[in-house]
């Protein structure tokens, strides 16, 4: 898809290898390419509930594939991240006869890309997949990076796999049918991506987040176009978080806590806005983070709809929930802090009262 007005960034990160395509309009031209390159292909499109309801029609009737096409859909929401689900959709491309010359293409938000993905990477012991999501926060977020899995009652992501797309299209268009309260939730990534690698960008965003949380193009697809080249330049330089691609967890220790403890009711964005919020009281009370540092983020993160939301819950169970997060090494929590905008430190191991005091200061206890 060579179309001069589409940005292409090339993610390289050990074996693999894949684009990203960034424009608009590029839906009915990413399938024709899909269908083409993948000729000898079944291709099962999985699908949320909600994002089958407003494209599968559209999508279904410009297809000239029926016969090797399907749209496998699932009840929307995080609560269907789970083992139950992923082994619903299997029987249902077992009963469907998909092989090994199967195609996954995960079409929707962040849960979709998870669960789809981990699916290709266990489904006959492998097969390609191709992500194209539908909001914000999948965007520029979870469809890049290979991380894929499902969720268990003990906590977010504890089970899945590294397993990259074959590529991914973004189609920016797709903003246009989402919610408000969706673009806020995609927001949080985009204004992490500048609080941990690029102090450019950070000061770009204090003076346009209006206009991007809008979605006036031309400020939304520079935004995101440069949070996916700073993911994208992290994860190329540590494809399996072993290392670097830890700064990316800013904001999640304490953010999945609290999208756990609210049962989902607070969206991942939403919950990582308040996991900044938190880990930013944090940065500056180890003393790494000068206090101006602190007032700016929390600045930004308060004009980015963020912070506007109340969650109160006792310190002691954010701290126990920490404990089962997938970033824990040896029963120890390690957290990924700011020393500076756009400097992020990884595998900071803290004294629960000083987690408890930010915990306070950022209005959570």
């Amino acid at each position: 898809m060579n179309n001069p007005e589409n940005e292409i960034i090339k993610v390289s990160a050990g074996r693999s290898q894949y684009d990203i395509v960034v424009g608009r309009n590029i839906l009915q031209k990413a399938f024709e390419e899909i269908f083409q390159e993948y000729e000898g292909h079944k291709i099962a499109i999985i699908t949320d509930s909600n994002v089958e309801e407003i494209y599968g029609n559209k999508i279904f009737q410009k297809l000239d594939k029926k016969d090797r096409v399907f749209i496998l859909s699932f009840k929307a929401g995080e609560k269907s991240k789970n083992r139950k689900t992923k082994e619903e959709l299997e029987d249902r491309l077992f009963g469907l006869g998909f092989g090994r010359d199967t195609l996954i293409i995960a079409l929707g938000g962040g849960v979709t890309g998870d669960l789809a993905g981990f699916i290709a990477a266990t489904y006959m012991r492998g097969v390609p997949f191709i992500q194209i999501p539908t909001t914000l926060l999948s965007q520029v977020d979870s469809s890049i990076g290979g991380k894929v899995g499902i969720d268990h009652p003990s906590g977010k992501n504890l089970i899945g796999a590294f397993y990259p797309p074959d590529k991914v299209y973004i189609d920016l268009d797709f903003l246009d049918t989402l919610p408000n309260k969706e673009i806020v939730n995609g927001i949080a990534e985009i204004v992490k991506s500048a609080i941990i690698k690029d102090g450019k960008f950070f000061t770009y965003l204090e003076s346009n987040i209006d206009r991007v949380v809008k979605l006036e193009k031309e400020f939304i697809d520079n935004a995101i176009i440069s949070s996916l080249k700073i993911k994208a330049d992290i994860v190329q330089k540590d494809e399996k978080e072993s290392g670097l691609r830890k700064i990316l967890n800013f904001g999640h220790t304490i953010g999945h806590s609290v999208e756990i403890l609210s049962d989902f009711e607070i969206s991942h964005g939403r919950a990582v806005g308040i996991g900044m919020a938190a880990e930013t009281s944090i940065s500056e009370k180890i003393g790494i983070l000068k206090s101006e540092d602190k007032e700016r983020i929390f600045q930004l993160l308060k004009k980015s709809k963020l912070l506007d939301i109340s969650f109160k819950t006792s310190a002691d169970k954010i701290i126990k929930k920490t404990i089962l997060d997938k970033k824990t090494r040896k029963g120890v929590v390690e957290y990924s802090l700011i020393k500076g905008i756009g400097k992020a430190v990884y595998g900071i191991k803290l004294d629960d009262e000083i987690v408890k005091k930010s915990l306070v200061e950022a209005g959570l206890s």
